[in-house]
């Protein structure tokens, strides 16, 4: 008898000028209903719920970077879910174990997180090698995971598991258990197993995933989420964004993140929506194909950080619009990082004829410990942004209302209320409350706040203080809506002001030349002046000596005029120089900390160094 195999079907599918609209989203006219959360208590019971009362209904469109499509129901999904918990349980893998999930956006990912889910294990989420200069780096940081949690093993994207099992040959098991193992889902699919196979019965209470902050390598920290803030925090995404039944998120975001695995799958999933998925590096090598997603299945949500919306803008070619129809996109979730006046309008405009609606803009504020969303713009409102006056802000740290035009703007966002079952408090230095439109720090507590990390008491109790989180992130209440203005650790003082990076990395952006996204601003203390120094580092892909001099003055030129700071130093870096997260964001303190490393890859030193900084 032949071993089983997961039974899926691929149809190719071209994102591009000339696709049509995928056959499953082309439907008669009719007035959709308010989508509903399962009524379940964790997400094991969401996909037996949804495969018992929708069973063929498609949930998942994974789109690979081969054109290929892969269309999931509930029912499929339960049926290979369970065949590899099966699989899984048989290797000793049990109720509360850990298991390190390590896949690309696929259906492999997919199946193998809810069959940890039905088996009762605790997925736990790391991200493959991005390119090869960075394997060594990933093989550091596996192995620091599994140091610190003892996983029962690890299923892994059969291209990399070789360098897993090279990395468990170096970690033996600190518990009574046989060594972890690495497999792949082919390698468990044909394994013999028992076939039958019952879900085990969850608590609210239990942890649903593991995810873990863009820390340090030797420092890993695992946010603990539980089923019952997941659903409670999924719930919220759904009610605030005024879901219906006739829904669809498009998603590139990577899935080991929470952007990309709760607020654009798991939210959806639990409201009986379905996803479209794409890898992420085919949206950084053709961000067009993001919105023929969105175009194909009639896509009306979809989440990304503020880059995304600004690639688009700026990297999407006129040939490439051909035939484009946004206009089914009603939620254009902006968050993740600082969200930029100017990118909204230009999207807007850019888009516009091809039916995006400026309206669809929908600025939201999240962090993981939190699950994934804290704020959102509610569309009956109008989006709301503020010219506020740079100097108060930064030395009396007040919102005061400017003209547009005046050389002391500095124009925020809105990022919409705080969700009604999410308490939020503004506090100083002192731990103090300070009133509307005063900055400060920004605490929160509710049903989505995470359980701790993994095995790190210490890094818990830093953040979680009296039941409030406090998220380092500084922000000012006005009228009810919140305003985001950075992270304190971020913060550049210089000679007793504050001032946020973000506001100096987008007007640097602006210059011709410079890479959009690809800016950090950072303060680097100088003993001799007492204060810190401005360092700018900008990518672009300009080398010749006399361009990159006048780019670096018009650098300096335009923060100056636009920020009122001059740059002590901009050093000019090669494409894909500036360290980021695996989320895209730029690592200012690590930048801080080996500024002398970036001044000697700058490209206006005569002399290049072999080796570039990871």
């Amino acid at each position: 008898m032949s071993p089983p195999r997961l039974r899926r079907q691929t149809t190719p599918l071209k994102l591009g000028p000339g696709v049509e609209r995928h056959l499953s989203r082309e439907h008669p006219q009719r007035v959709p209903a308010r989508a509903a959360l399962a009524p379940v208590s964790t997400l094991p019971e969401a996909l037996l719920y949804l495969a018992r009362e929708r069973p063929s209904q498609p949930l998942f469109y994974i789109v690979d970077l081969e054109d290929r499509l892969t269309v999931l129901s509930a029912e499929d999904v339960l049926r290979d879910a369970t065949l590899l918990a099966a699989r899984l349980r048989q290797r000793g893998v049990r109720q509360g174990d850990r298991v390190i999930l390590s896949f690309d956006t696929s259906a492999d990912f997919i199946e193998c997180f809810f069959a940890c889910s039905l088996l009762g294990a605790i997925p736990c989420l790391v991200e493959l090698p991005s390119s090869r200069a960075s394997v060594q780096a990933w093989g550091e940081r596996l192995r620091a995971r599994l140091r610190l949690l003892d996983a029962r093993g690890l299923v892994i994207d059969a291209d990399f598991l070789d360098l897993a099992r090279e990395a468990l040959q170096q970690h033996p098991s600190t518990s009574d258990e046989a060594a972890p193992f690495a497999v792949t889902v082919e390698e468990l699919v044909a394994e013999e197993a028992d076939e039958s196979f019952e879900p085990s019965t969850l608590s609210p209470e239990d942890v649903a995933f593991i995810q873990f902050t863009s820390g340090t390598t030797e420092a890993p920290r695992g946010i603990q989420i539980s089923h019952r803030a997941l659903l409670a925090n999924c719930l919220e995404i759904g009610e605030t964004g005024r879901w219906t039944t006739d829904e669809l998120m498009v998603s590139w975001l990577p899935l080991f993140h929470d952007m990309g695995l709760v607020a654009s799958t798991l939210a959806s999933f639990t409201h009986g929506l379905p996803t479209a998925l794409l890898p992420p590096i085919g949206f950084l090598l053709k961000p067009s194909r993001w919105l023929w997603a969105l175009h194909c299945f009639r896509g009306t949500s979809a989440f990304a950080p503020n880059f995304a919306y600004q690639l688009c803008t700026k990297r999407v070619k006129d040939e490439e619009l051909s035939g484009l129809d946004l206009s089914s996109w009603k939620r254009a979730y902006n968050a993740a990082e600082f969200i930029h006046a100017d990118t909204v309008r230009q999207f807007s405009e850019r888009f516009g004829p091809c039916g995006f609606e400026s309206d669809a803009f929908l600025p939201a504020y999240g962090m993981a410990e939190m699950v994934v969303g804290v704020t959102c713009r509610d569309r009956s409102e109008p989006l709301r942004m503020e010219t506020l006056s740079r100097s108060a802000l930064s030395s009396r740290r007040q919102a005061v209302s400017v003209p547009a035009d005046s050389a002391d703007a500095l124009t925020v966002v809105s990022v919409g209320r705080v969700f009604r079952s999410t308490e939020c408090r503004i506090v100083d230095d002192e731990g103090r409350d300070v009133g509307e439109r005063h900055e400060g720090e920004i605490l929160l507590r509710g049903p989505s706040l995470f359980t701790g990390y993994y095995a790190n008491p210490e890094a818990t109790d830093a953040v979680l203080r009296d039941g409030w989180l406090h998220t380092g992130d500084l922000g000012f209440l006005a009228e009810g809506q919140l305003f985001i203005c950075g992270r304190s650790k971020d913060l550049i003082i210089k000679a007793g002001d504050n001032y946020h990076p973000y506001t100096m990395e987008s007007a640097a952006a602006q210059v011709q030349g410079v890479r959009a996204g690809c800016v950090a601003a950072v303060g680097v203390n100088n003993p001799q002046t007492g204060t810190e120094d401005l360092f700018l580092l900008c990518e672009t892909a300009e080398t010749n000596p006399t361009a990159l001099r006048q780019l670096c003055k018009y650098v300096e030129d335009v923060v100056y005029q636009g920020c009122g700071l001059r740059p002590n130093r901009v050093i000019p870096l090669a494409p894909l120089t500036l360290p980021k997260t695996t989320s895209g964001k730029i690592k200012r303190a690590y930048i801080r900390q080996h500024i002398e490393a970036f001044e000697q890859l700058s490209l206006m030193r005569p002399q290049q160094p072999k080796h570039a900084v990871h």
